[in-house]
Order: C-alpha cells, then structure tokens, then sequence
C-alpha cells in the first residue's frame, strides 16, 4: 500500500493564497459543449433544512473571458446546438403570497452567446395553444414547466400544466424544427424589450 505524506505548511499556504487570488475557482466548473458551462453554488438553505446547491449557467469564449448568461437553472438538461443554447432558468417575480413575496417560476430562455439570453417562453406557449385551440391567456396561467430535449434532429419540448380540468392534459409535447425556433428567437430580439431579473438583476430580452 502507498503512503502519501502530508503535504508541507508551505505548500498548504502558497495553495491557499492561490484559491484567494483567483487562481484556483472555489465553485465546481463543468465544461458542456460550444463554450457553455455550469457553474455550483452552495445555495443558502432555511433553519433545519440541508444546504442545497444553485446551479448557474455561462459562457467562456475562446480568449477565455467568461460571460454570465443565468444565474440559476431549474434543474432540466440544456440543449446546446452550435452556437445557441435553450435552457430553462428560475425567474423572479413579485408574489402576492407575503411569506412568499419573491418566488420563481421557470422559463425557457435561448441564448446564442455572448448576446443577451432571450425569453421565449410566451412564444411557445402561444405556438401550442394555436395548434391545439385553447386558449392563450389560460395556457399562461396554467403553465408549470417545460423539459427542452433534441430528438430526430428537432428540438422537443415537454410542457406541463397546473391543471384538474378533464379538457386539458397534465403534460404534453411541442416539436419545433431548428429553422421555427431561429424564427421565434429573431421575433423575440426584433420586438423585445431589456429586462431585469427581479432577485439577481441578470439582463435579458423579452416581448
């Protein structure tokens, strides 16, 4: 068996020093593809809760500097497609819940970095609604989450609702070709407006 003697006081210092100068990142960095990257945060937990983790997402172009596109995911896959990212992040709103006045909710965000990320999640549901014949404005209120995948060379969302209704189902299926979601996105930039994320002040593009 290997013995492994303790590394010197020195060594142990200079190694230190380093993490607090910026040489060594003190949060995990895990390389996806394109230059798109994840990036763990300890999370601030409540009394008596376990800590949990927050998760963000960025960009670090070929000269190595680091752009910030989300500071929390909601927990799905990202899909990443050359250069473009769709991802769904935790957005901040102003709750009318006083023990809950700054919750989140999930959107879905894409993003062709180091641009601004888009928010195009009322252009998806407005897409399904259309298809499908409900009604927009109660596809809005009813809509929980959406699960972004590639399958057969399409981008296929998984979108579930906040529902007890008998006419309108629990979970269901978007497919967008690549060509339909580049669309959306040059809607989205063309007649979107800058925004702030009311909890972390993180920019983006919404209509």
């Amino acid at each position: 068996m290997k013995s492994f003697n303790k590394p010197p006081v020195g060594f142990s210092l200079a190694l230190f020093c380093a993490s607090l100068a910026g040489c060594v990142s003190p949060h995990p960095v895990t390389s996806l593809s394109n230059g798109y990257e994840e990036v763990t945060y300890p999370a601030r937990a409540s009394a008596g809760q376990p800590e949990t983790m927050r998760i963000s997402f960025q960009y670090r172009a070929p000269d190595g500097k680091i752009a910030s596109i989300w500071p929390s995911l909601s927990g799905v896959d990202e899909v990443i497609k050359g250069d473009m990212a769709i991802f769904v992040g935790d957005k901040a709103y102003i709750s009318s819940n006083p023990e809950d006045p700054r919750g989140t909710v999930p959107r879905l965000f894409a993003v062709q970095a180091p641009a601004l990320p888009l928010d195009i999640t009322d252009e998806i549901l407005w897409r399904w609604s259309r298809a499908t014949g409900k009604n927009f404005e109660k596809t809005v209120q009813l809509f929980s989450m959406v699960t972004p995948e590639e399958k057969n060379g399409q981008l296929e969302l998984q979108l579930e609702f906040w529902t007890q209704e008998r006419d309108w189902p629990d979970t269901t299926t978007l497919r967008l070709s690549w060509n339909q979601l580049s669309e959306i996105m040059r809607e989205v930039k063309a007649h979107g407006t800058m925004h702030k994320d009311l909890r972390w002040g993180t920019r983006y593009i919404a209509k």
